[in-house]
């Protein structure tokens, strides 16, 4: 059984991973939507979307350091895109 307190991180770095596949996903649109889309750039987008993807479905709520690893890095990058717009 897991506590509180872990359940809330782990909730918190599905959101933080949900946030960036969604940003990810935005991305792609509006590279798609370009005349002459970058095809590299949507490959890449695509692959971090499905890097992301397999870390939500890999996330353990019992596993304190990977969950609070993955907060953290996922947080930073929507930070930095939220700072980027």
């Amino acid at each position: 059984m897991w506590t509180q307190d872990q359940a809330i991180a782990y909730e918190a770095a599905l959101e933080a991973i949900n946030d960036v596949i969604a940003g990810y996903s935005e991305q792609i649109a509006l590279e798609h939507g370009r005349v002459v889309p970058n095809t590299a750039r949507i490959a890449w987008l695509e692959m971090r979307t499905d890097q992301a993807s397999a870390t939500g479905h890999a996330l353990n709520v019992m596993d304190d350091e990977n969950v609070r690893q993955t907060l953290l890095e996922y947080s930073a990058i929507v930070r930095a895109r939220d700072g980027a717009g």
